[in-house]
């Protein structure tokens, strides 16, 4: 996480919280020296992060843009998964591809299963990626993309009872709760660029 987009969050007198880039002497509210808390100062956690650093995980970011700076619930995103080693797998006009991670550098990570089940998850993994079915050819930016090829991923792994018929099931278990953290930090600190203080 930059430096600067780090947000604090305290409460001083009231059930108020206050979010800010630094914790000032004197609270915002009720205007006095701030000497003790109802809430100590803690950083909201980030919601994003680098793919290489989430293996074993399915992550997500914006088709085109970055999520912090110019995203809006209305763009495209884009999917893929991430091996033991942290390389992206995705599916896309070029087919299945071993992605450059720059790309993979501002993305919500999603981990979906406990570490001794590493071994079948790569293994899944290695078992599509001989699929021609994932050849360039074959996609289709509305019925066979990369939403496509991390249904299938999930359903292969076999991992308990997650199992996604299609999109919006498995955007509204896995993806919203996720997204939704994301976008209101990003109101957070869309606020504080203009303010030193956000009161909610």
């Amino acid at each position: 996480m930059a430096c600067d987009s780090k947000i604090m969050c305290f409460r001083h007198c009231c059930s108020k919280s206050i979010f800010c880039k630094t914790v000032p002497e004197v609270c915002p509210i009720c205007q006095l020296r701030i000497t003790d808390y109802m809430i100590v100062p803690f950083l909201v956690p980030f919601p994003y992060t680098n793919a290489t650093c989430e293996p074993n995980s399915i992550v997500v970011r914006p088709a085109s843009g970055n999520f912090l700076t110019n995203y809006h619930i209305t763009n495209d995103l884009h999917i893929g998964i991430t091996n033991t080693n942290g390389f992206v797998f995705e599916y896309d006009r070029e087919g299945l591809i071993l992605n450059d991670c720059s790309k993979w550098t501002n993305c919500i990570a999603i981990n979906i299963i406990p570490s001794p089940w590493e071994d079948q998850w790569n293994e899944t993994l290695k078992v599509m990626l001989t699929d021609s079915k994932w050849k360039f050819e074959n996609y289709n930016e509305t019925s066979m993309n990369c939403f496509n090829f991390v249904i299938e991923f999930i359903n292969n792994l076999k991992y308990r009872s997650l199992n996604f018929m299609n999109k919006e099931t498995m955007c509204e278990m896995l993806i919203l709760p996720k997204l939704k953290d994301a976008l209101t930090y990003n109101l957070l600190f869309t606020k504080l660029k203009t303010n030193e203080f956000f009161i909610s």
